[in-house]
């Protein structure tokens, strides 16, 4: 079956764009098209990421205030889309990642300004689509990073102070579309936390931690199973079966490694290598979105979240027992990752001072408390032969990592 493409030949920019979207779902939707996936890369590739001069009918890339159409252009044809299997496969078309692909960096920006538009305008089509996306190339991976930072700039970076709006948006995300919610709070952590890696962890910005922790404990938070321990289930227009992907483990970085975040800078090294300093907005402060909790500033006060987001992740592990039985996936916490946490907390003991003995105490206690519950909750399970070998060897060590260190014996 041949695919007519006289009328998108004959559209400009940005006409072309949404006949390109119309097009590319009719071809989505045909059974048997001959080089189907050739046809839908040259509609993507000729009319909707790249302009078409009417002219002299040249392809060309489009420039920054054109990519701001673009970004309008398929917001509101995904809004307008009623079938969510179609809506998911036409998003998952249009920005498949490729590490080989030199497109995919085009449409990774593409993507983050789409999503930061969809946050601020409560487009719950496509954060639902970019949910499913998240989950289909795994919300660990540098593409669903690559799209965060650009979240992170819009909403934690630029702005001196958080327009009301965006902190309206921000309230309204546990609600408006959990799933998304739940996978950015996983690509968010990770982005920072940077587990597996055998890095230490960078200090996330205030506002971030303060927006993470409402999200799970405000008065419209996300369901604990959702948050922390997503279902993993088919989900429409992905034939795929996809693994769900708790940030459990970096929440749980962040926790154990704030209590040495005192005399390093937040943000991370991503914003700083863009040759700016970055000023924190200050969320809290807009009506309603921490309820009545005062904006946080001091360092006691970011202590406080940071206590309150270890909470969440005990809570969660102690509640996972109760919607087990809706789990594909065993486990929420890998022994590997576990093992990794463990090893930046040891490096961090080993460059703190004396001063800074509350600091170790106060990360050797949430450490050992999260795997604690973790085993008896079995959240924690497999072969922790290596975990173990790297808790012996902490350079140092209180009662409490004394405490679960003798569990093994007892086990």
């Amino acid at each position: 079956m041949a695919v007519d493409l006289s009328d998108l030949k004959r559209s400009d920019f940005p006409n072309c764009v949404h006949q390109g979207l119309r097009k590319l779902e009719e071809v989505l939707r045909m059974p048997n098209v001959s080089h189907q996936q050739d046809v839908q890369l040259h509609i993507m590739d000729h009319f909707i990421f790249c302009c078409r001069d009417s002219n002299s009918s040249k392809i060309r890339a489009i420039g920054p205030i054109e990519e701001l159409v673009l970004v309008r252009e398929i917001a509101q044809y995904l809004d307008k889309m009623v079938d969510a299997a179609s809506r998911n496969s036409l998003f998952i078309t249009l920005f498949h990642p490729s590490a080989h692909d030199l497109r995919t960096q085009h449409k990774l920006r593409i993507l983050s300004a789409l999503v930061s538009l969809a946050i601020a305008t409560h487009n719950v089509s496509v954060l639902e689509a970019t949910a499913v996306w998240m989950q289909q190339v795994c919300c660990l991976s540098s593409w669903s990073g690559e799209v965060c930072k650009g979240l992170v700039q819009d909403y934690f970076q630029l702005t001196p102070t958080a327009p009301q709006h965006f902190a309206a948006a921000l309230r309204t995300l546990p609600t408006m579309a959990p799933l998304f919610t739940a996978n950015l709070i996983t690509t968010l952590s990770q982005l920072y936390a940077k587990v597996g890696s055998g890095e230490i962890c960078d200090r996330p910005p205030d506002a971030l931690v303060s927006t993470v922790v409402w999200w799970l404990q405000g008065s419209q938070a996300i369901p604990s199973h959702l948050a922390l321990a997503p279902l993993t289930h088919p989900l429409p227009g992905v034939s795929l079966p996809m693994t769900a992907v708790p940030p459990i483990a970096p929440l749980m970085k962040w926790c154990v490694e704030s209590p040495f975040f005192e005399n390093s800078s937040p943000c991370g090294t991503y914003f700083e290598s863009l040759g700016r300093r970055p000023s924190l907005p200050k969320i809290a402060e807009s009506e309603g979105l921490f309820e009545k909790t005062a904006p946080v500033k001091s360092g006691n006060d970011i202590s406080d979240q940071y206590s309150k987001l270890h909470l969440s992740v005990i809570q969660t592990l102690q509640s996972v027992p109760s919607f087990r039985d809706r789990m594909t996936q065993k486990q929420v916490l890998c022994p590997k990752q576990v093992t990794s946490i463990v090893g930046a907390v040891s490096e961090r003991i080993r460059n703190t001072t004396q001063k800074q003995e509350e600091a170790v105490n106060v990360s050797l206690d949430r450490l050992a408390q999260t795997i604690l519950v973790a085993l008896h909750t079995e959240c924690l399970s497999g072969s922790l032969s290596d975990m173990w070998d790297a808790l012996h060897r902490l350079p140092s060590k209180n009662r409490l990592v004394n405490t679960l260190l003798s569990t093994r014996e007892a086990r």
